[in-house]
């Protein structure tokens, strides 16, 4: 019954220290990236006009040309037309994106391998 509440006792702390570490090492870096992603989409919601977005598209849909290279030339001349701010904006979007699966995969590599490592320390204390 002892081993039993000592090992309960143990998880306990370990969920603590990695909220803890979690919470110092990930998150600012998480709220960070997330605060910068916010601002570039506001960026590009104040300045991209939807209506104008939707009926290019549905200029495309109509002539029927639903093949990937006519969207992806859409896409790109429509990328190529905006204002630099825009561009700006969109790059920026993807970038933030981008990190922030990067960061989130790195983050959650660490968490597995700190709690592997924990595991192992925890069974040789008890042998």
């Amino acid at each position: 019954m002892n081993i039993k509440n000592n090992n309960a006792l143990c998880e306990r702390v370990m969920k603590r220290v990695y909220f803890i570490w979690f919470a110092k090492k990930v998150a600012p870096y998480f709220l960070a990236e997330f605060s910068l992603f916010v601002c570039f989409a506001y960026l590009i919601g104040s300045n991209v006009f939807v209506s104008r977005v939707l009926q290019y598209a549905s200029q495309i849909l109509a002539n029927n040309s639903v093949n990937p290279a006519v969207w992806s030339a859409f896409a790109w001349h429509t990328f190529i037309g905006t204002e630099l701010i825009v561009q700006l904006s969109v790059l920026g979007v993807l970038t933030m994106v981008v990190l922030l699966f990067k960061n989130l995969v790195t983050s959650f590599a660490q968490l597995t391998l700190s709690n592997t490592e924990t595991n192992l320390a925890r069974q040789s204390l008890h042998n």
